[in-house]
């Protein structure tokens, strides 16, 4: 049921009048035209054209259904990003959270900008709720060494999209600190687990070669390849771009990135979720460099893939954090620590300058609410900050009950 109202709410919102959508395109009706354009680049463009499985489905629906393609395209992304929060919820019941927090996890995911905004420009998602879908599954079999599940769900989600590749690392690492015991990372055992983990890489080398040599892609993939680094050059090019690309960036990762400190400075670096919170700092020093250099920055979703280990435990590990906001005692303690208000008063006002007018005026986010949530988002993250100050100088403890 949370999964549903999310998905419908997600719809609403893009399909809002005047909200400059994919869907709507600043329009009260479906921009069937535009989608179509979309399906068709996907399937013609090399990059794209070896990722066929959302096009597959889109098309699949129009044929069965007799839907036109807008209408196709709804159906299977929105369908999707509704199993992607169902399946969220199992994989975080299987990392043994209780239902509370399986559902708490299951709202920061649909509140997460690349997902609340998905079908946003330039956030521009297309396979993202198939992927997601599919990496959840092969997260799920993982942790249940269930690899005769694993191997083909996460073969699977790199045809959805070859970025999954770069999750390999974390689960490598994930599995090296499930060990526990250094003097036996390189068992038998160990090495066994570790060449399943890597097995859909060869798996998914198979298809792409198929794919290149039955579609004579040799020199469309090496014309991609070569022209990959004037990416970096558009993502810098001008101010705008370059505001864009790291704004990019933050909005993708900062909330998470800031918890994640927080959380391994303050609290035990031993639990057993901390593994999760690892993996997902190796995969954003992994990827984020790849997406800056090979890729557009302004697409935060591309970004967004390291948030596949942190989403699953959110509440389990950051829900002291969280609790935090909700302290009465910690705003009472304010006042009598009243000076500590003059830094968080001047970070918001730059804070408001920068979404609302030095952004705004670049000509980004418009007809959107990524200037309200870049704010909102920049206020939590310093009230946070003002509250654990003071619960150290007051000496209120900052952790509470478990959700």
């Amino acid at each position: 049921m949370v999964a549903l109202l999310f998905t419908i709410f997600i719809l609403t919102l893009h399909m809002l009048p005047n909200m400059d959508s994919m869907l709507n395109e600043n329009n009260t009706r479906i921009s069937h035209g535009f989608l179509k354009s979309q399906i068709d680049y996907h399937q013609e463009i090399a990059p794209f054209a070896r990722r066929p499985m959302t096009s597959y489905l889109i098309e699949r629906s129009m044929d069965l259904f007799g839907f036109r393609p807008g209408h196709g395209f709804i159906l299977i992304n929105f369908t999707l990003l509704f199993l992607s929060g169902c399946l969220l919820f199992r994989l975080s019941k299987i990392l043994k959270s209780t239902n509370r927090q399986a559902i708490a996890n299951q709202c920061v995911y649909y509140a997460s900008f690349s997902v609340l905004f998905a079908f946003f420009p330039p956030v521009f998602s297309y396979d993202e709720p198939l992927q997601y879908c599919f990496l959840l599954l092969a997260f799920s079999a993982f942790m249940q060494r269930r690899w005769v599940w694993y191997v083909p769900f996460f073969t699977l989600a790199l045809v959805s999209r070859e970025t999954s590749l770069l999750l390999i690392p974390g689960l490598l690492l994930h599995a090296t600190l499930s060990n526990g015991n250094l003097s036996t990372v390189f068992s038998k055992q160990n090495w066994k687990t570790w060449l399943f983990i890597v097995l859909p890489i060869a798996f998914y080398g198979l298809y792409l070669f198929a794919f290149i040599y039955v579609f004579d892609q040799l020199e469309a993939t090496r014309t991609e390849m070569a022209s990959r680094y004037s990416c970096f050059i558009e993502n810098f090019e001008n101010l705008t771009n370059t505001v864009e690309s790291w704004t990019s960036l933050y909005l993708a990762l900062a909330p998470y990135l800031y918890l994640s400190i927080m959380y391994l400075k303050n609290y035990d670096s031993r639990l057993p979720q901390n593994k999760w919170v690892y993996s997902f700092l190796l995969t954003v020093a992994i990827n984020s460099p790849i997406v800056i250099f090979t890729a557009f920055a302004r697409e935060t979703r591309l970004f967004a893939l390291p948030l596949l280990f942190i989403w699953p435990i959110f509440a389990q590990v950051f829900w002291r954090e969280v609790k935090l906001l909700t302290h009465v005692n910690l705003y009472q303690g304010i006042l009598a620590k009243w000076i500590l208000l003059l830094p968080f008063i001047g970070v918001n006002l730059i804070n408001y300058w920068f979404c609302f007018h030095f952004y705004s005026d670049l000509g980004l986010g418009p007809n959107t609410y990524f200037s309200e949530y870049l704010f909102v988002m920049n206020f939590g993250i310093s009230l946070h900050f003002l509250l654990f100050q003071v619960s150290k100088r007051i000496h209120i403890p900052s952790t509470t009950s478990s959700f």
